[in-house]
């Protein structure tokens, strides 16, 4: 920190020693006239941490060296000859004469601000390079929906809600405040972790560590937060030389910091903060994707280790932060063809939405336990609410997959909030972490419904090219098993989903209601029938009567793929 105040104010000190030169009997106004400036440096650096690289020490010292260029001209002899002369009147005085020094000093920030601005129309216009240094794959067939093996997340906000009740479970708990939540997977299960930070300055400098972190089951609606005692010294919430970034900063700071540390746990439940840091390219800020990085702060003893982003230690699931991710999709959908076809020819151009949970992208967990980053994107025209695809960006390698297909031209996550919140607009629901599917090969978005004090209520499975087709209910396994039951009403036109006319004769085995939206559906199985079939109480209301044991006689739509059926005319024999 303080050599990069130093280096921030090499101009300053250069004029400081040209003054002296020129004025050596006033070495002592001069010398301690520059230790202000770097005293001053020093604070701004505290304050900031800004990265020692070119950029950042080229705007440094062009700063520094302007407020000091007219102390080093009013210094000259030559400038105290020409104020004698003119006399103390103001109307009689002028600028002094340049000297030799002051046009030394006058050529070095000349060459600053060249550099400077050189730095800064290539970080503006440059952005073909940063796109070029993305690793992009592109596919067509997105991965099927495993309900079994590909968790549906709760929302964070939903999260938050829990955990903030739990902060009673905290020992002195009015020193804390509950930190910013990081999804991960510990032991094979995917969670949200926050850590307990401290409540400001004074409640740092009473308790100097937090008590420990807050996990939760993320697959799981009902899963209640559970409170982890693991003593904190070093964390984002900390001050002075306990601030976990700016110890990060202490050790590293040549390199440029993307977005704020964050929390992840080892299969041990030992704590560590994690910071994407990349390498500026030039005098520029531009960024190069295949270079990330992740410094890894122990956050009981302080100590750090650079890693590349795929070569973190195996605990570590977001190597690179979702400001990160975000980032890359902003490159990658608008400047693929160079900046200023983003902006007037607009060839390729596609923006991302952001309707994600984390600097609007959505963590979500894969059956291997890998955590990609999720976000859909739409046209520039602003009229269109349509999506043109979607993108996965792999949290630790990076790799953005994008996926086309079936998914050009359905509806966006901005549209599938909007249908999602239609159906409960009296309970005035909001929709939040939109995510879109493969569900037997057809594109789906599943959406969260939150209550105004963002409880969860309901999940809301969505067809993207048919709003009509939709499910609702409170577990994902049930809105799954409706929304394949509606997919076969609808009769799918994907292969996958193809349906079939069928005829059926049984004893009702089990029966369950569940609410649809505004209505409900009946879901019942059949002795000797491994299929799931379904009825609308809003055709047959009846149907809300039937029990195990019926004898029911149906024709139903049959999806073979999914095992379950819709049920086109139904009698119960039983109970008429």
């Amino acid at each position: 920190m303080l050599l990069v105040a130093l280096f921030g104010t090499l101009t300053a000190l250069g004029m400081t020693t040209l003054a002296c030169i020129q004025r050596p009997e006033r070495w002592r106004l001069l010398v301690g006239t520059y230790v202000l400036f770097y005293l001053v440096a020093l604070g701004i650096v505290f304050s900031s941490l800004p990265s020692k690289t070119p950029a950042s020490l080229i705007g440094m010292n062009l700063v520094y060296g302007i407020f000091y260029l007219p102390l080093l001209a009013f210094n000259s002899p030559q400038a105290k000859v020409e104020v004698e002369r003119r006399g103390n009147s103001p109307f009689n005085f002028h600028l002094p004469r340049i000297n030799f020094g002051t046009k030394i000093a006058a050529g070095v920030l000349a060459v600053l601000v060249v550099l400077g601005l050189f730095g800064s129309l290539q970080t503006r216009f440059g952005v073909k390079a940063v796109y070029n240094s993305l690793r992009i794959k592109t596919v067509k067939t997105a991965p099927l929906l495993d309900k079994n093996s590909t968790p549906i997340a709760i929302s964070p906000k939903t999260v938050r809600n829990k955990m903030n009740k739990a902060m009673s479970t905290v020992p002195n708990t009015s020193y804390y405040r509950l930190g910013d939540l990081q999804t991960q997977v510990v032991k094979g299960k995917t969670v949200y972790i926050a850590p307990v930070e401290f409540d400001g300055f004074w409640r740092w400098q009473r308790a100097r560590v937090t008590p420990g972190y807050f996990i939760i089951d993320a697959t799981n609606v009902n899963a209640e937060p559970h409170f982890v005692k693991q003593a904190m010294k070093y964390t984002p919430s900390a001050y002075l030389f306990d601030d976990a970034q700016r110890v990060i900063y202490n050790r590293f700071p040549s390199w440029v910091q993307e977005g704020q540390p964050q929390l992840e746990v080892n299969d041990q439940g030992e704590p560590f903060f994690i910071q994407t840091v990349y390498k500026a390219r030039g005098v520029s800020k531009r960024i190069n994707y295949r270079s990330l990085h992740v410094v890894v702060l122990n956050a009981k003893t302080g100590a750090t280790k650079l890693y590349t982003a795929a070569g973190a230690p195996a605990f570590i699931n977001e190597s690179i932060a979702s400001s990160t991710a975000a980032e890359m999709n902003e490159i990658f959908g608008r400047y693929g063809n160079g900046f200023f076809n983003a902006y007037f020819n607009k060839t390729g151009v596609k923006l991302p939405n952001s309707n994600g949970t984390e600097d609007g992208v959505t963590p979500v967990a894969d059956k291997h336990g890998n955590i990609s980053y999720f976000n859909d994107f739409t046209s520039p025209k602003t009229s269109a609410d349509s999506t043109m695809g979607y993108s996965m960006i792999n949290a630790r390698t990076g790799t953005l997959t994008y996926y086309t297909g079936k998914n050009i031209g359905v509806m966006d996550s901005d549209g599938a909030k909007k249908i999602a919140e239609k159906e409960y607009v009296a309970q005035k629901w909001s929709a939040t972490m939109p995510i879109m599917y493969n569900i037997d090969g057809t594109p789906t978005w599943v959406v969260s419904l939150l209550d105004s004090t963002g409880a969860f209520r309901s999940y809301a499975y969505i067809k993207a090219a048919d709003q009509s087709v939709k499910a609702y209910a409170t577990t994902a396994a049930q809105a799954l098993d409706q929304y394949r039951v509606q997919l076969a009403a609808a009769g799918s036109t994907a292969s996958s989903t193809a349906t079939k006319l069928t005829k059926v004769h049984g004893t009702v085995a089990r029966v369950a209601i569940v609410p649809n939206g505004s209505s409900q559906s009946v879901l019942f199985a059949i002795k000797g029938n491994d299929y799931l079939w379904s009825v609308g109480t809003g055709d047959y209301p009846k149907a809300a009567l039937l029990q195990a044991g019926d004898q029911v006689k149906l024709t139903a739509n049959v999806n073979r793929q999914a095992k379950t059926g819709t049920v086109q005319s139904f009698t119960n024999e039983t109970f008429k």
